[in-house]
């Protein structure tokens, strides 16, 4: 495929689409949005028509038969990414899936099991690997600047968006909660920073109110990587004033970044070490047209995904082990 112009499929008319993916396809250089799916006609239509999408479907069927869609991204609410990924592989499209991939590790594990049989390229949409503020934190890990790490933490507390509230705060059935909107988030992050895998996780959880009953809106959680750095990690859907953040604490200086865990790929970077407080730094680039790009590499043979369909099977694991902890009171060690 290599010189070919890459044409994208949206399935789902959602607002990650219109307000991140869409922009970033378009703004690559070898890609393009040709086509959309709905179940509902009418807003296939529109959603079509805002977004300057040439076709629109409201069948399946027709959709991925659409010789112009090489790519699709499925956008969809989680319950459906199982079986649209395996419709979309059948036909034989590249796919790009939103995080979590699945709601369960049976279900991930047919999406890549699929996507193999049918030489087709697999990758979740993980946007946060591609944000120049994490890319910058890896470099600084890797060069050994903040020492041996001895400990680290995350915050992500955020109010979820009326918007999103319309399920993820409310039907279970379909993966709300905290868990499976950011938790997935945290582990593969941590994955990605540290290059190392989760070795175990302890997990509470709690409603704040903002929630159906029996949906966690907040969540405390201790990760032990297998290198054996312990990380705090703690989520929430339910506070409209905090700030997202991540400390990384080494035996030659500390990581502070401030506001990096949101979508816009902001946020900034600072070390400090003897007293001494010193910015990183950093462009703000939109962290999904980096993901669109290594996509499009990947499906031309010339490179992988940002987050590669294993690494969102490894991150939707570690938050399952979150669940069942939360669930049982016990560590849980994560299947490696």
């Amino acid at each position: 495929m290599t010189g070919k112009r890459l044409g994208w499929g949206i399935i789902g008319a959602s607002k990650i689409a219109s307000e991140w993916l869409i922009p970033a396809i378009n703004a690559a250089a070898d890609s393009e949005v040709v086509a959309v799916l709905s179940s509902d006609a009418g807003r296939a239509e529109a959603f079509a028509r805002a977004n300057g999408i040439g076709a629109h479907y409201a069948d399946a069927k027709a959709f991925l038969a659409d010789p112009n869609v090489d790519v699709v991204y499925v956008s969809t609410t989680n319950e459906r990414h199982v079986h649209d990924t395996l419709s979309a592989a059948a036909a034989g499209k590249h796919i790009l899936c939103e995080k979590p991939m699945a709601l369960t590790a049976e279900d991930a594990r047919s999406m890549l099991d699929a996507c193999e049989k049918a030489a087709v390229v697999l990758g979740i949409n993980h946007h946060m690997r591609c944000m120049e503020t994490h890319l910058a934190i890896r470099e600084i890990l890797q060069a050994g600047t903040l020492g041996n790490i001895v400990l680290a933490r995350v915050f992500f507390g955020v109010e979820l968006p009326a918007e999103a509230k319309r399920w993820r705060a409310h039907d279970a059935s379909i993966g709300a909660g905290v868990i499976f909107d950011l938790t997935v988030h945290d582990a593969d992050l941590l994955r990605f920073l540290f290059g190392n895998e989760i070795g175990s996780v302890v997990c509470l959880t709690g409603s704040t109110g903002s929630t159906s009953a029996g949906i966690e809106d907040t969540t405390m959680l201790v990760v032990k990587m297998k290198s054996g750095l312990l990380v705090e990690v703690v989520e929430s859907f339910n506070t409209p004033h905090a700030h997202t953040g991540l400390e990384i604490h080494g035996t030659k200086g500390s990581l502070i970044a401030e506001d990096v865990l949101l979508q816009n790929g902001g946020g900034k970077v600072f070390i400090e070490a003897g007293g001494n407080r010193k910015q990183v730094p950093i462009d703000t680039v939109s962290p999904y047209l980096r993901v669109v790009r290594d996509f499009n590499a990947a499906v031309k043979g010339e490179g992988k995904p940002a987050a590669s369909g294993i690494d969102g099977y490894k991150s939707l694991v570690a938050a399952l082990c979150a669940q069942e902890s939360s669930n049982t009171g016990r560590v849980v060690d994560i299947p490696q």
